[in-house]
């Protein structure tokens, strides 16, 4: 899957928003099982019938523009809890947290990394990896989401749960 161009960007992400959702980006990959992925969200998270009226109205505006080569299947998801990161400004949200990166071309010989956003500043990502500093241009980013760690979330449960009571999951 690749990052969809810029112009697909402009032209999907205000059907989009149009249909009350934030964009927040989209993937293609060509063939003969091609595949056009969006990504929406709500400030209250995405329902299935977010997801289909999106869908409707974004197939309207592919019939008609017919911006990809041959036969192509339409999703639409939730970014879910391992959201990918399209632009830099997605790391600035999420400062702090974990992520997985994987660049075009080695830095330090290596083309993937996993670590702590540190910080953003204009297109430039700070990160620490394994205790190591590292940064780099957004431009260099081929693919990036934030990596959720299942065991620490238990762990982080258990220890805020007041003793002596059980607490649900």
């Amino acid at each position: 899957m690749q990052k969809i161009p810029e112009s697909i960007e402009t032209l999907l992400q205000p059907v989009v928003e149009a249909a009350g959702c934030e964009w927040v980006g989209g993937e293609f990959r060509g063939g003969p099982d091609g595949l056009l992925r969006v990504y929406i969200n709500t400030d209250v998270g995405v329902t299935l019938e977010d997801c289909s009226k999106v869908s409707d109205a974004l197939s309207g505006v592919l019939d008609v523009e017919d911006p990809f080569p041959g036969f192509y299947r339409l999703e639409v998801s939730s970014p879910g809890v391992e959201r990918p990161m399209f632009r830099a400004s997605d790391f600035a949200l999420f400062i702090g947290q974990k992520v997985q990166v994987r660049l075009h071309r080695p830095l330090a010989q290596r083309r993937r990394f996993d670590g702590i956003v540190n910080g953003v500043d204009g297109e430039q990502i700070s990160m620490t990896v394994e205790g190591e500093p590292f940064i780099f241009p957004y431009a260099e980013v081929e693919r990036a989401h934030l990596v959720f760690e299942f065991g620490e979330q238990k762990r982080d449960r258990k220890a805020t749960a007041p003793k002596g009571k059980i607490q649900s999951s």
